[in-house]
């Protein structure tokens, strides 16, 4: 209990901590359903009109674990997922290719009626002009290829490929802002990204093209970057200790607890800072430039990131452009948090990057495997190791059954926060309160749950709202629910 009234302090300072910093990275209070970075900046709200029978969410399973998940797969149709496509590994020997892996992926995703996303990377062998280092089990970095033409043609026969099997959007390579990724320059990635965006458009007509998705611990250095960059010192410290809470400590010098300005200055000022900021303005050229179609975006922080995460994204995405999050989660290493907490943190994530304007979110992992060589599961699985389902799996299940087809309109009526999902004149809401609680008259037939839990009937058709996110059912829409 001592635990849970700390959690709740702590919890209670960093929202007072991120008012102070939200006002700064946003300097005036955005209009009620301000989105960022979306096709739909809307007067109404920024309400997003949903595909029928498509979700905006998704997850990222382990293809090798597949059958392992079948069944909860099942429960995920109309959702997008992806894979990540190395040359290298297609085609070891130069004119040897083997497309046995991207296939199978492939042929699980159109089994299960989830849409397939590829990230194409290059790695490092013949095409490059040499091997790359091992780098993550057996991944290399990417390098530039020494021969340009030969990049087209194999982008080329991956898209012709997969084009069949419904794949449509593409991504050219990953997380680039880490030397493990990506060992060539900006301008070779801006090469490199124009060349295949090019090669994707002439092979299909109907194909989109996302940048590489800089890594979750790149933005905020983005963020306090601004926020130095506006005046604004003492926002700019609080910024950089509220988005790294979880992560102070787990990289050494490169994401310290900062106490003073003139330590954020220096930790921007390294040679990962400076990478980071680099390869931040290289996503936002490509998308000026309109050589992407897509700002794909990595989060991995606390729930209560979210909305500065979004707010620069706002600031630093061309009106328009989507936003896509390809990878979301949950870093919390040596986490305490029970399963229901973890579903409520997993909720609230996405809730915000849906209600904050972003198009896709797509959860990893879907099960942390078996045989996790850290000892712990960093990163939060839906299933767990063995695939059974946690409370939020059952959490992402209902959010994906609500948002199928359904209108996507943030929830910001204070003191509510979060997300509504609007279908043939039913809503279902995910929302809590920021301050105290509140009511909301939901009408007959309504029910609510804590997420991942079953729904009951509320009680009197009205429903007293606190700080622990609720899912929220109405047979009315939302205009007669939030008049």
């Amino acid at each position: 209990m001592r635990h849970r009234r700390l959690r709740r302090a702590l919890a209670l300072l960093a929202a007072a901590q991120l008012t102070v910093v939200l006002a700064a990275c946003t300097g005036d209070s955005p209009p009620a359903g301000h989105t960022a970075g979306t096709t739909s900046r809307t007067p109404s709200g920024g309400t997003t009109a949903g595909t029928p029978g498509v979700s905006p969410l998704g997850a990222k399973w382990d293809m090798s674990r597949v059958t392992d998940f079948d069944s909860y797969l099942e429960t995920l149709r109309g959702t997008t997922t992806f894979t990540e496509l190395v040359w290298c590994d297609v085609e070891p020997q130069q004119g040897q290719r083997n497309w046995r892996q991207p296939d199978l992926v492939a042929k699980a995703a159109l089994r299960h009626g989830i849409t397939l996303d590829i990230k194409i990377r290059v790695g490092a062998c013949w095409a490059t002009g040499g091997e790359g280092q091992i780098v993550r089990g057996r991944k290399t970095e990417s390098a530039m290829p020494t021969d340009l033409a030969a990049y087209r043609s194999f982008v080329h026969d991956v898209v012709a490929r997969y084009k069949p099997m419904g794949v449509h959007t593409y991504a050219v390579e990953n997380e680039v802002n880490s030397a493990s990724f990506w060992s060539g320059t900006p301008q070779q990635l801006i090469d490199l990204t124009t060349a295949a965006a090019a090669e994707v458009r002439a092979t299909d007509s109907s194909a989109q093209v996302a940048d590489a998705g800089m890594s979750s611990t790149s933005y905020g250095y983005g963020i306090a970057d601004q926020l130095l960059s506006q005046g604004k010192a003492d926002q700019a410290v609080a910024a950089w200790n509220t988005y790294y809470a979880r992560r102070i400590g787990t990289r050494g010098e490169q994401i310290p607890q900062v106490g003073s300005v003139d330590q954020l200055r220096t930790v921007l000022a390294s040679d990962q800072g400076k990478r980071n900021l680099a390869y931040l303005a290289v996503a936002q050229t490509l998308a000026r430039t309109k050589v992407t179609d897509i700002r794909q975006v990595h989060f991995y922080e606390p729930w209560n990131a979210v909305p500065m995460f979004t707010a620069y994204l706002a600031g630093h995405t061309p009106a328009g452009h989507p936003v896509e999050a390809w990878e979301v989660g949950s870093f919390w290493k040596s986490a305490d948090g029970t399963e229901q907490e973890r579903a409520a943190e997993m909720t609230r994530t996405v809730a915000l990057l849906l209600a904050g304007g972003v198009r896709r979110v797509i959860w990893l992992p879907l099960a942390t495997a078996a045989d996790n060589k850290h000892g712990q599961e960093i990163r939060y699985g839906l299933l767990d190791p063995t695939g059974a389902v946690r409370p939020a799996g059952v959490a992402m299940s209902s959010l994906v059954a609500a948002s199928r087809g359904a209108t996507v309109t943030p929830v910001s009526r204070s003191p509510l926060t979060g997300v509504a999902f609007e279908s043939g004149g039913h809503t279902t809401m995910v929302v809590w309160s920021a301050t105290g609680q509140t009511r909301l008259s939901l009408g007959p037939g309504s029910t609510a749950a804590a997420p991942g839990s079953s729904p009951s009937p509320v009680a009197g058709q009205t429903l007293t709202v606190g700080s622990t996110p609720v899912v929220a059912t109405s047979a009315q829409p939302l205009s007669a629910v939030l008049p």
